[in-house]
């Protein structure tokens, strides 16, 4: 049986997404596809916008068959993390083809860059650019001689090169294949009388009380505009307060910081605004990504002892399909986690961490999100 896994945020989901399972299915002739998706938490280090009910809704009303949710904990970390984790439950859920998008359109550049990066003399390099204080992304970047493939180190590529140092790490079978991304790049503008547009440009529609109907499909079309929405942002005051109160020996119990970026959180705790907080706290070793994500685990309480976990411990399964509940009842034979249907209270620490996301999300919301996670998936 050929199953069709996609790495996915739908943060909206939107006609560039469509495309992609589209072109995906054509490439691969799957029986069923599957979507691992980010749940009430974004990679990038921020809320979803939009409740994870919604988006897993569009995406089994455009093509997918059974939507999975990535536990956040490790949505909140650097993209080799986020990418492991996601891959390693597609292999669990026995797919047979990842296909991802990207900039390039094509896997040559990226497995010449994953057998660079395994290179020693490239480690050194690497190594010797992170000693200088760069991010990782830069240190990368200087650390790749070959122009050539310094061009390929855009966002999408990025990304796909950490799916293909998963597959290595979880010695998976996985065929792997790459489509071009539409027109539209994560960083755009959005672009009016254009169908397709990126999910940032959409976001930011959003944020300035414009209709963005035009730009997703149904059945997220008929309600996006009067959807609640979240961010980071909107929790800056609790997050600010929080770090008044706490000492530098809170950090000691805190995933999330080392090499002293809990010092530089506590120098900047006075910023009036998020926007200042960061301004503040940014060195050219950290990126907003990661500054993000470290805000946001502070925010969130994410407790050192989490990182014991270093795969997902089980599937959590948002919403299916008839074709996806079929294929569940084949691989529930064969995965070696277990499929979890409603998160119950004191089933799994991380099952806890989702149900705390989602009582925080809906104290500014007041949509009923702590009842949906203990409810049975969409489609059931």
């Amino acid at each position: 049986m050929k199953a069709l896994g996609l790495i996915t945020e739908y943060n909206p989901l939107h006609y560039g997404h469509i495309t992609h399972i589209q072109e995906s299915q054509k490439k691969v002739s799957p029986d069923v596809t599957i979507a691992v998706m980010s749940g009430a938490v974004v990679q990038r280090g921020d809320f979803a916008m939009h409740a994870k009910w919604h988006r897993a809704e569009a995406a089994l009303a455009n093509g997918v068959d059974l939507v999975i949710e990535i536990p956040s904990f490790f949505v909140l970390q650097a993209a080799d993390y986020f990418a492991h984790a996601a891959v390693y439950m597609l292999d669990q859920l026995g797919v047979s083809d990842l296909v991802f998008g990207s900039e390039s359109g094509d896997l040559t550049p990226l497995k010449k860059l994953h057998a660079m990066q395994k290179d020693a003399t490239y480690q050194r390099a690497l190594k010797a650019k992170l000693d200088e204080g760069l991010s990782y992304p830069d240190a990368a970047f200087e650390a790749t001689h070959d122009a050539s493939l310094k061009e390929a180190l855009t966002p999408n590529n990025i990304l796909g090169l950490s799916y293909l140092k998963a597959i290595d790490a979880c010695d998976s079978s996985m065929h792997v294949q790459t489509i071009k991304r539409q027109k539209r790049t994560y960083y755009d503008d959005l672009k009016h009388f254009q169908k397709i547009q990126s999910a940032t440009a959409i976001r930011t529609h959003l944020k300035t009380g414009k209709s963005a109907k035009t730009y997703v499909p149904d059945p997220l079309a008929s309600k996006i505009d009067g959807l609640p929405t979240v961010e980071l942002e909107d929790f800056y005051e609790a997050f600010s307060y929080r770090l008044k109160m706490v000492s530098q020996e809170a950090f000691e119990d805190q995933f999330g910081f080392y090499e002293g970026l809990e010092n530089r959180f506590l120098k900047a705790k006075e910023a009036p605004t998020m926007m200042d907080f960061l301004d503040a706290v940014k060195t050219p070793r950290y990126t907003y990504a990661h500054l993000g994500r470290a805000m946001m685990h502070f925010l969130l309480h994410t407790p050192q002892s989490f990182s014991q976990f270093k795969t997902p411990p089980y599937l959590r399964i948002l919403g299916m399909n008839a074709g996806g509940q079929a294929y569940l009842n084949h691989v529930k034979k064969t995965t070696e986690l277990p499929l979890v249907t409603s998160a119950k209270k004191g089933q799994h620490p991380l099952l806890d961490f989702e149900l705390k996301i989602a009582q925080l999300i809906a104290s500014k919301t007041h949509e009923p999100l702590a009842q949906k996670e203990m409810g049975p998936p969409l489609g059931v």
